[in-house]
C-alpha cells in the first residue's frame, strides 16, 4: 500500500508508540512513498489488485534496500569470528554469548530486528563448563537480553533435534523468563530426539507458548538439513531466507466471483499469476539496484549468500472462500465441518500450487527457480482482514473435536512447504501430563502435519499465530498506552480480526491421532 505524508504525522503523532516503534514505522512509510508502476514496472492490473486488495504486499514497502527475512549461519562465528564487528573466534561462553548479541544488533528483516538467531543449543553446547548452575544464568541472562533489546517476537531461535545440556537449559530459563521473545520452536524427530526431552518441550510449550514443534523430517527432505524455522513459522534455507512475502486474501477474492469455477478457473489464476510476477519484480531490484548483496558484512563474511534465498507467496482466508461459496451452493455448513468443503478448498489449492510450479522465479536458484507457497498468519492492515481468516485455519468458534480437527487440517501441509501451523489450546491438567501432548504432536505428524503448538489458555503469554504476546500487554496497547513489543500491535489485530485469543479449549483425553 503506497503511503502518503498524512501517514507521517500520525506516527509522529501516536501516543501508543515508543520512539523506537515511530522510527521503525517511518522507514517503512519512507519505502511505501513511491508508485511500483514507476519504481518497480508494476502494470496497472497488477496494482488494480493490490488496490483491490485482492493482493496484499503486507506493506513491504517499494524501494527495497535489504531482504524481509535473513537467516545467518552463525556458525560462522564461532569457526571464524567477524571481521567487520572486530570480533575473534570465542574461546568461552561469555564471549559467545556477547559476541551473538552484537551480531544480532547487525541482522536486517522487514522489522529492522533479526528474525532467527540460530540453533541455540547447537552453538550453546561446545562452551558449557562443568558448571552448569553458572552457565544456566549466563544463558538466562542472555535470553532476557534478547527480549528487551529484540522487542519483537518474530524473532525465532531453534533447538534440537537432538537432547543436548545446552537445550535443557534453555527450556529452563524461557519457563522462567515467561518472556515473548525469542519465538522458539523445536525442530522434532523422534527417532532423533528423545521422548524426555520432547516432554520437557511439551511443558515449556504449555507453559509459556513455546518451544512449537516442527516435524524435522518433512521439513529436512524437501529443504535439506541447512534450513531454519524464522519469524513465524517460515521453514526456509539457512545462510539464506526470504526476499518478500505477499499474499493472496482468498476471501476477498472469492466475494467477487459468482460461483467456484469462476474463482478457480479464472480470477484466482490471474490475481496469482500478478503476485507472482510483482515478486519477480521486487527481486530485480533488490538485487540489482540496492547493492545489499554487494555491499553487506554478512555476505561478504559468508553469514549469508544471495544463492541461498527464495520468496513466499502466502494465501489467508481459505476458510472464508470456501464458506462463502458453501453459503453460494445453500449449504449451512461451514469450512472444518463439511465434506463439499473440503472438495472446495482442495480444488484452489491445486490450482495455486499448480500456479506457483509452472512459474520460473527470478534469483531463487536455491528452491529450483520456484517460490515456495505459505500459510500466512494474517494481519491486520485493511478491513478486508476482517473477512479473511489466517492461512487456512478453521474460523474459531467453528472447530470440530481435536481428533476430527488433526484430520481435517493435515492434508493442507503439503501445499506449503515455507511453512504452516495449527495451534491448539489445553487446560491447566495436560501441564502435569506433557506425554499425552507429545502423543497428540506424534499422531498429528504422523498425518502430515509440518508444525504444531500447544499452549495453555490460562497464561498470560499466549501464541496469537505464529508469534506471541502477553494478553495483559494487548490490553495496555488498547488502552491506548506504550507498550515494549512491536507484535503486540500485531497481536490486538489479530484478535480483533480472528478472535485467536477465544480459541476452542480442547480437553478431550487420551487423543490417538494415529
Amino acid at each position: 500500500m503506497q503511503s502518503n505524508q498524512n501517514d507521517i504525522l500520525d506516527t509522529v503523532c501516536a501516543t501508543n508508540l515508543t520512539c523506537k516503534q515511530k522510527t521503525m514505522l517511518l522507514a517503512n512509510i519512507a519505502e511505501r512513498l513511491f508508485d511500483p508502476r514507476q519504481l518497480l514496472g508494476y502494470s496497472d492490473e497488477e496494482w488494480q489488485f493490490i488496490q483491490d486488495q485482492m493482493l496484499c504486499d503486507l506493506n513491504e514497502g517499494y524501494a527495497i534496500y535489504r531482504p524481509r527475512y535473513i537467516l545467518p549461519d552463525y556458525r560462522v562465528y564461532l569457526e571464524k569470528g567477524c571481521q567487520f564487528l572486530d570480533l575473534p573466534m570465542p574461546t568461552s561462553l561469555d564471549e559467545l554469548l556477547d559476541g551473538l548479541l552484537i551480531i544480532y544488533s547487525h541482522v536486517p528483516s522487514v522489522t529492522t530486528f533479526p528474525v532467527y538467531i540460530g540453533r541455540l543449543d547447537q552453538l550453546f553446547e561446545p562452551f558449557l563448563t562443568t558448571d552448569e548452575e553458572t552457565d544456566y544464568q549466563k544463558i538466562k541472562r542472555f535470553l532476557n537480553h534478547v527480549d528487551k533489546a529484540i522487542p519483537d517476537s518474530f524473532c525465532h531461535a531453534n533447538i534440537g533435534p537432538e537432547e543436548t545440556r545446552a537445550g535443557r537449559l534453555i527450556l529452563r530459563a524461557v519457563v522462567e523468563l515467561q518472556n515473548p521473545t525469542p519465538n522458539m520452536t523445536i525442530r522434532y524427530d523422534k527417532t532423533k530426539t528423545s521422548r524426555q526431552f520432547a516432554e520437557l518441550a511439551a511443558q515449556a510449550c504449555l507453559a509459556v507458548s513455546k518451544p512449537s514443534f516442527a516435524n524435522e523430517p518433512y521439513y529436512a527432505s524437501e529443504l535439506g538439513e541447512d534450513y531454519g524455522i524464522a519469524s513465524c513459522y517460515n521453514a526456509l534455507p539457512e545462510a539464506g531466507g526470504a526476499y518478500c512475502l505477499s499474499r493472496l486474501r482468498l476471501g476477498t477474492i472469492a466475494r467477487r466471483c459468482q460461483n467456484v469455477s469462476e474463482m478457480r478457473d479464472h480470477l484466482l489464476p490471474k490475481v496469482a499469476k500478478a503476485a507472482l510476477n510483482t515478486l519477480d519484480k521486487r527481486h530485480r531490484f533488490l538485487v540489482e539496484k540496492s547493492h545489499f548483496f554487494e555491499t553487506d558484512f554478512l555476505v561478504k563474511e559468508g553469514f549469508i549468500k544471495r544463492t541461498n534465498f527464495t520468496s513466499m507467496l502466502g494465501i489467508v482466508g481459505l476458510a472464508d472462500a470456501v464458506n462463502h461459496f458453501l453459503k453460494q451452493e445453500g449449504l449451512n455448513q461451514t469450512f472444518g465441518q463439511s465434506e463439499r468443503g473440503e472438495e472446495i478448498a482442495a480444488s484452489l489449492l491445486n490450482v495455486l500450487q499448480v500456479c506457483v510450479e509452472s512459474h520460473q522465479g527470478i534469483y531463487v536458484e536455491r528452491t529450483g527457480n520456484k517460490y515456495l507457497l505459505h500459510a500466512q498468519v494474517g494481519a491486520s492492515l485493511h478491513e478486508e482482514d476482517k473477512h479473511n481468516a489466517p492461512a487456512h485455519r478453521i474460523r474459531v468458534g467453528e472447530e470440530p473435536s481435536l481428533l476430527a480437527h488433526l484430520k481435517q487440517s493435515a492434508p493442507y501441509h503439503r501445499y506449503f512447504p515455507s511453512g504452516t501451523g495449527d495451534l491448539f489450546a489445553f487446560d491447566q491438567t495436560y501441564q502435569d501430563h506433557p506425554d499425552a501432548i507429545v502423543d497428540i504432536i506424534d499422531g498429528a505428524f504422523a498425518l502430515g502435519y509440518r508444525y504444531i503448538t500447544t499452549y495453555r489458555k490460562d497464561t498470560d503469554l499466549i501464541r496469537v499465530t505464529g508469534y506471541l504476546v502477553k494478553k495483559s500487554e494487548v490490553e495496555k496497547y488498547r488502552r491506548g498506552e506504550a507498550v515494549l513489543q512491536d507484535t503486540t500491535w500485531y497481536g490486538d489485530g489479530t484478535d480483533t480480526c480472528a478472535h485467536v485469543f477465544d480459541r476452542q479449549l480442547r480437553d478431550e483425553q487420551n487423543v490417538n491421532a494415529k
